[in-house]
């Protein structure tokens, strides 16, 4: 990873702002969709069957392709290397726990992901539970809890807090909320705040407001969320992604993400679409003129296709999958020159007791405010990194078994520290790599016990850590990486320049649920505009 040292968000040239522009707003705006066009695309298609879309990989944005284009009647199939649908929406079980993989919070109720899932005619096959709180944060400074759906709220808590920042605090919030207001309500302002902010990196935005670093560090919590410092986050990418969070109020799918995974895949399914699971695509294969004609599994058995669909990471689609000499060379170049997100560092805990003193379901846990590297994670040591801890069981009633506790503990990574390990862990020698990541796990576990559980090494029944290099066995992405790739240039399209491939994941539309959820839309959507245009 490189994290540069200019505070200015810049994005190169006028078109690549108006596409930036343009995706966020696709991200997060019910406007910007039209929500008829996809069946009447479908229809003007007569003989469906004539053209067969192969999906690689049952991400979110795999799952979401494929589920639009199977319930609309074409033939697809769906190949994942894995065992289970999701990406990183699953979960696993270990003992009496079943641990979530990713999902702490996302924004799905009154927000894109329902009204796609909606569409697709199974919302009403999932439940979502909100979360108690937006967000505690603690720190050896302060410790002040963020309240959920209560914009007000948060301003007068952090204001509480530090009064002498008050009035830029409510500037601050403000200005979210106009951004969100623009985006659903279709309001007017006599300024844009789009506008404004679009230009502005998060970090030049607060600076606006406020001066106060602990103030900084409450209002730029959720940058861990979408990978980036707020040096390098665009400030309207912030905006409307935590301002879903302050509107809306975070929520979680029940009973596990593996729920929304699952009811997507049923999807597939039940429209006569076809998932072939612990199935690699060794190749995607093209005809004579230039066409793909089917991608190849490992066993050399052909899966016909007219047009793919990957959601799989960009770089393994374009290093293994296509041959070198379909790819132009200024296409290669602009992938090459794209650094791959940061990864994740979790440790999953089941206890043999309820933690009944704590109400909060989210904690931030930070050895201090500096707004540098170590606000997301330690470049020196990843045991002096900030921490987040997620109490499951103040979600829902049940989450866990009667008596028994679930919680996570997790921090941001870069992949380096673990690059050392990496030969040895896939030719299963880890006895150094097993002893890293005990030592940090066993690190944040202190802290915890220490700052907020007492006794909690006690109480462990099962613990699980997930590394960089977990997240590489069971995702195949490129360094682990939880976000495809780094932010801090433009997206690519949808459409590559080989006819007939197209992307749909985070590696081409940014990470998190609702941006993936996004992507399988409208790729889908190009796919049948450009069958339509053959």
């Amino acid at each position: 990873m490189k994290f540069s040292d200019n505070l200015t968000c810049k994005l190169p040239g006028k078109l690549n702002r108006r596409r930036f522009l343009k995706t966020l707003v696709m991200a997060s705006s019910a406007a910007a969709i039209d929500w008829t066009g996809f069946g009447a695309l479908a229809a003007s298609i007569p003989d469906k069957k004539a053209f067969p879309i192969v999906v690689i990989g049952a991400g979110l944005g795999g799952l979401v392709s494929a589920a639009y284009l199977s319930r609309h009647g074409f033939d697809v199939t769906l190949m994942e290397q894995h065992s289970i649908p999701g990406g990183y929406a699953t979960s696993f079980d270990r003992g009496d726990f079943t641990f979530d993989v990713s999902l702490h919070a996302t924004v799905a109720e009154h927000a894109m992901p329902q009204m796609i899932l909606t569409d697709l005619g199974i919302w009403d096959k999932l439940k979502v539970a909100y979360t108690p709180e937006l967000r505690r944060i603690v720190t050896p400074n302060f410790d002040l809890t963020l309240p959920a759906k209560n914009p007000e709220g948060v301003k007068k808590e952090i204001s509480r807090v530090f009064p002498h920042e008050t009035q830029g605090i409510y500037n601050f919030y403000t200005e979210m909320e106009q951004v969100i207001s623009e985006l659903w309500g279709g309001k007017r302002f006599k300024t844009s705040m789009m506008g404004k902010l679009e230009k502005l990196s998060l970090e030049q935005w607060m600076s606006l407001h406020v001066n106060d670093p602990d103030v900084k560090y409450c209002m730029a919590i959720f940058s861990g969320y979408y990978g980036l410092l707020p040096s390098k986050i665009n400030a309207l990418f912030y905006a409307i992604a935590t301002g879903e969070y302050l509107v809306h109020g975070g929520q979680y799918y029940k009973t596990r993400s593996q729920d929304l995974s699952n009811t997507l895949a049923d999807c597939i399914e039940n429209n006569n679409g076809t998932i072939h699971y612990n199935t690699e695509v060794e190749h995607i294969l093209f005809d004579h003129n230039n066409s793909i004609e089917a991608v190849m599994d490992p066993a050399g058995k052909k899966y016909p296709a007219k047009a793919v669909i990957a959601n799989c990471s960009v770089t393994a689609l374009f290093d293994k999958m296509v041959p070198k000499k379909r790819v132009p060379p200024d296409f290669s170049r602009q992938i090459r020159k794209r650094t791959a997100s940061l990864s994740s560092f979790v440790v999953w805990l089941g206890l043999n007791k309820k933690i009944l003193d704590i109400k909060d379901y989210e904690i931030d846990l930070a050895q201090n405010t500096d707004m540098n590297e170590a606000g997301l994670f330690s470049r020196k040591d990843l045991a002096d990194s900030g921490i987040g801890i997620t109490l499951y069981d103040n979600l829902f009633k049940d989450y866990s078994v009667p008596g028994k506790s679930t919680l996570s503990i997790m921090c941001l990574s870069d992949f380096a520290p673990w690059k050392k390990f990496e030969k040895d862990y896939f030719n299963n020698q880890k006895d150094a790599y097993d002893r890293e990541k005990e030592r940090i796990a066993r690190t944040f576990i202190k802290r915890v016990e220490q700052r907020l559980i007492p006794g909690l090494s006690d109480y462990i029944e099962v613990m699980e850590i997930g590394t960089p290099l977990t997240n590489m066995f069971y995702t195949q992405n490129p360094q682990g990486a939880i976000y495809g790739f780094d932010r801090d240039m433009p997206h690519l399209e949808a459409k590559t320049p080989i006819k007939g491939l197209y992307l749909a994941s985070a590696w081409s539309h940014g990470g998190g649920y609702t941006p993936v959820m996004m992507a399988g839309r409208e790729t889908a959507r190009l796919v049948l505009k450009d069958f339509i245009s053959s």
